[in-house]
């Protein structure tokens, strides 16, 4: 995702999504330390969605404990 999707806040951004098509037909997705695969290029965006929120909660649980 790029910063014009950003909503300001004082909470940690997740860092850019990294998007790589494997050799077998799926799709590799990153944010940060998280990691998930896809079968299709039009699943992308909500594994995108789905990695960011889990960032954030595990972000915003290091945060408190922390």
């Amino acid at each position: 995702m790029s910063a014009d999707y950003v909503t300001p806040t004082n909470e940690p951004q997740p860092p850019n999504a990294k998007i790589f098509n494997q050799e077998d037909g799926s799709v590799r997705v990153s944010v940060g330390e998280y990691v998930g695969f896809v079968s299709s290029h039009h699943l992308v965006l909500p594994k995108v969605n789905q990695l960011n929120n889990y960032w954030r909660k595990m972000h915003a649980r290091e945060k408190k404990t922390g």
